[in-house]
């Protein structure tokens, strides 16, 4: 069973999680930190294991981006990049780094990202070589108890026993839209392999923010018909800027999209269909590669403020952009367009166990690999000695 994707498919409940993680400082370790205060670069293994640890290597290094509230413009507010080759830290900036081979893994709080795909111009990819399926239940929910009694040591024999990954599926970094797409079980689509149809799935909601962070609109897809053209029919409700409440009347755009793939840009406010130069659109409708996404205009999408959070099952709670009905605040949930590959779809952690806002490692061993070399590596901690978070430490061996 493929649990990783109970981090995808429950992304209101992240985006929560990752924001109170965010906002709750420099927490304690959860009970998993190896304790020792080791700076960037390979330390000996025997710190935090047993046995044979020959040829394995621990790593420590700084990925808190300058800290909790950075500025976007803080020089601080970076990936920290690392080759594995070399074993050492990359001083490159975010910028740099998309032309650069130099590195192959980047670290920034609980993001990491590998040199290619769209993150770098390397050919580094990543796959899962053990997913420590005891850490989750047949519901794909945490195992707390075996999160709790974890440690780096008891978990060592995990990445010992990595010795060949061939056959092992291997992903390279690629764009997400926070608006889940593809045909599963979260998808706004769905596929049947037995008829081959693509259908929309109407009860699987969204909600949106705008490119100027000012506006809202809860949507859904109510129909998809494929002919010569792909055309898709949304419904929304608007919460247009200085408004405080989702309209009661549904806007019903339909986008055609050409068989050979293509996109159409969209301006909800105006309920008007925008050339996708205009950095005024808000939603971007795409049909590529027989997949269905909608993007929105923010993150790895687009220079504006939008963000989704969602699948949402009780839209109707929904009453504004930022308020539910019980007048809770949920807009720390909105999630941007990211870069995902396989520490996002197989997640390396799990946050607030028995409520607390802290982070724990589940000690996947990943396989990571260019053209050149293979590796195993192991997320151990989120934490240093002192409890700041964003304090990475890692180990990894050749393969």
């Amino acid at each position: 069973m493929d649990y990783a994707h109970k981090k995808i498919f429950k992304p209101a409940v992240i985006a929560l999680g990752v924001s109170m993680l965010m906002a709750c400082g420099s927490g304690g370790g959860g009970g998993n930190d190896n304790g020792h205060g080791h700076g960037p670069g390979p330390v000996d293994e025997a710190d935090v294991g047993g046995g044979d640890t020959s040829g394995i290597m621990t790593v420590r290094l700084n990925a808190t981006a300058g800290g909790l509230g950075a500025a976007p413009g803080d020089p601080e507010n970076k990936f920290t990049y690392f080759s594995l080759k070399t074993g050492k830290v990359i001083d490159i900036s975010d910028e740099d780094s998309k032309s650069s081979t130099d590195w192959d893994i980047a670290f920034k709080r609980t993001n990491i990202k590998l040199n290619g795909g769209v993150s770098g111009p390397g050919d580094v990819q990543g796959a899962v070589a053990d997913s420590q399926d005891e850490y989750y239940d047949d519901s794909g929910d945490a195992n707390t108890s075996v999160f709790l009694n974890a440690t780096a040591a008891n978990e060592l024999a995990s990445i010992q026993a990595v010795s060949a990954v061939s056959d092992l599926d291997f992903e390279s970094d690629r764009n997400i839209a926070a608006i889940v797409g593809g045909y599963g079980d979260q998808s706004m689509w769905s596929y049947d392999p037995l008829t081959h149809k693509v259908s929309a799935v109407p009860e699987r909601w969204f909600v949106v923010r705008s490119a100027g962070g000012d506006s809202y609109a809860k949507l859904h897809a109510t129909n998809l018909v494929r002919t010569a053209t792909r055309d898709i029919t949304l419904e929304l409700f608007v919460q247009g800027v200085g408004e405080s409440a989702f309209s009661a009347t549904a806007l019903t755009p339909t986008f055609s999209l050409p068989l050979a793939g293509g996109a159409v840009c969209y301006d909800f406010d105006t309920n008007t269909n925008l050339d996708c130069s205009d950095h005024n659109w808000d939603i971007k409708v795409e049909y590529a590669d027989r997949m269905y996404n909608v993007w929105t205009n923010g993150g790895v999408s687009g220079a504006g403020e939008g963000a989704a959070l969602g699948p949402v099952s009780d839209i109707d709670s929904y009453v504004s952009g930022t308020l539910l009905s019980s007048g809770r605040d949920y807009s720390a949930m909105y999630r941007k367009d990211s870069v995902g590959g396989v520490f996002v779809d197989n997640s390396w952690y799990e946050y607030g166990l028995q409520g607390a806002h802290k982070l724990w490692p589940n000690y996947r061993v990943y396989a990571i690999k260019d053209s050149d070399h293979e590796y195993a590596l192991q997320i151990l901690s989120f934490y240093d000695e002192a409890g700041t978070s964003g304090m990475i430490s890692f180990r990894y061996k050749p393969l």
